[in-house]
């Protein structure tokens, strides 16, 4: 797996909309489906929409590349009531090659500097995929089922580093 892509991670904004969208033509159905746990397009366009206008309570990142000037990847992070949420997508041309691992860092690091302990993410039961992930980047991670076809994933935030704390 590489992981030395030249990839800028940036926050997501009102301007990234047509990226994302063109990131969302280039994912196959599957990884749609995976990612929105569904393929119908009124929820995909609506979770776009929240990516591309950061609030309070939630915040996006994109996966740039320099060379194409391309959106090959993007993470969110959102409080709920049960607390901060992640999720993201990475295009599938452009999975193992630390994209996943280097997003998922940026919104923990986000998490830990806003003083949370854990956040949760929903996988599909069967997405071995996604499961496989986070036992690899988060060994601690504590998975149960939660009914749906649904399991339920909390990961232990790490305290922010001295680095994140001076920025």
């Amino acid at each position: 797996m590489r992981t030395d892509l030249p990839v800028t991670i940036r926050p997501a904004g009102p301007g990234s909309r047509p990226a994302l969208d063109a990131l969302i033509e280039r994912c196959s159905s599957e990884t749609l489906y995976r990612r929105f746990h569904g393929s119908a397009v009124g929820p995909i366009r609506h979770e776009l929409d929240r990516i591309a206008a950061p609030s309070a309570d939630h915040r996006s990142w994109l996966a740039v590349s320099p060379a194409d000037g391309e959106v090959h990847g993007t993470a969110t992070l959102a409080w709920g009531p049960g607390g901060p949420e992640i999720a993201f997508v990475v295009e599938d041309g452009w999975r193992r090659r630390g994209l996943g691992r280097r997003l998922f860092a940026v919104a923990l690091a986000e998490a830990a500097q806003s003083g949370e302990a854990s956040v949760g993410a929903t996988v599909q039961a069967d997405n071995e995929r996604a499961l496989r992930f986070v036992r690899a980047v988060a060994p601690a991670a504590v998975s149960r089922y939660a009914g749906g076809n649904e399991v339920a994933v909390r990961v232990p935030v790490p305290p922010p580093s001295p680095a994140q704390e001076a920025a």
